[in-house]
């Protein structure tokens, strides 16, 4: 799958050079600005701001990763004729869902709020990005926790093997809340160290990042997207001569991968869909983009386990890969 567009949003910043800079201070050991949320002011060049009246922030973020994957690729929703749109999401529009579960609790389910319930359902944000962009064609959100990312890129790879859509919108996001962060933190002091995969200490993440997948390898700007494994607890038949960019790490990950490995999740934060993130980020990396903290490679591996030992691994390679 040609990657044509790529779009980010996240507490780093909202552009790929933000990210690609905090990526690359990282490894060189200079400090970079993280903020706790992402910022969707920028949202209003794309959309009045009467229209964003009432939207959340997780669509907001949804939105104008989507946004930024097009203007990315240089197209407009007028060429989204043949294009479908899958969301990947952990946790889905958190904030809204707690919401409603507080409305639950204090009025009881006569008195519930009707706009928080039909708004904290997982797949309305992908709906929101259909009907913003016009998009007509199918449209759906799977959520795998730290395995979603892969899921939905499955999927992707199925709708256009079967000629259903010429384009997809593969989108992945997820947001921070109070209620999320305290339970995370929770959940990574009971886990034993080698198991907490970096997490003890590590901020909540909150982002989204679209990609506009094509079928065509020509249209490729950002690499291709060449295999998606599965896998259960054993490694996910790893290329030695790869890179390995985690998000939700896996326990003593030396155990399992002994190649040269990358971990990014101090950009982005703690988070389900950490492998959209490294996705964007291997794809700067193939383009040059982290030199010379990062020398350039043709082809990168991206692997998410959950904590239920499931693993899936994507590579991406560069644009010089022959499709």
């Amino acid at each position: 799958m040609a990657i044509e567009g790529l779009g980010v949003a996240g507490s780093f910043g909202n552009s790929l050079d933000a990210l690609a800079l905090a990526a690359h201070s990282l490894l060189a050991g200079q400090p970079f600005a993280v903020n706790r949320q992402a910022d969707t002011e920028s949202l209003k060049a794309y959309m009045p701001a009467r229209a964003l009246r009432r939207v959340d922030h997780f669509t907001r973020m949804t939105l104008l990763a989507a946004f930024s994957a097009l203007a990315d690729a240089g197209l407009t929703s007028a060429d989204l004729a043949d294009t479908g749109i899958v969301l990947a999401t952990g946790y889905g529009p958190a904030r809204l869902t707690f919401d409603f579960l507080d409305s639950l609790i204090d009025y009881g389910p006569e008195m519930a709020s009707p706009l928080a319930f039909s708004h904290s359902v997982h797949n309305i944000p992908a709906a929101t990005v259909a009907l913003t962009l016009k998009v007509t064609g199918p449209c759906t959100t799977v959520s795998q926790f730290e395995t979603s990312v892969g899921a939905a890129l499955t999927s992707a790879s199925a709708w256009l093997t079967e000629g259903r859509v010429s384009r997809v919108l593969v989108g992945a996001a997820d947001e921070f809340t109070d209620y999320l962060e305290v339970a995370a933190a929770a959940v990574a002091n009971e886990l034993p160290s080698p198991g907490s995969g970096g997490r003890r200490g590590l901020m909540l993440g909150d982002g989204a990042v679209f990609l506009l997948l094509h079928g065509d390898a020509k249209r490729a700007r950002h690499g291709f997207i060449s295999d998606i494994v599965f896998s259960g607890v054993a490694q996910a038949d790893p290329i030695r001569e790869t890179l390995f960019f985690s998000g939700a790490a896996p326990f003593d990950r030396s155990a399992f991968y002994d190649y040269e490995m990358y971990d990014f999740s101090s950009v982005y934060g703690h988070i389900p869909i950490a492998m959209a993130f490294d996705i964007a980020i291997a794809a700067q990396a193939l383009a040059g983009g982290l030199h010379p903290v990062v020398q350039p490679h043709a082809q990168v591996r991206c692997i998410s386990r959950d904590s239920f030992g499931n693993t899936v691994a994507v590579t991406i390679n560069g644009v010089q890969f022959d499709a």
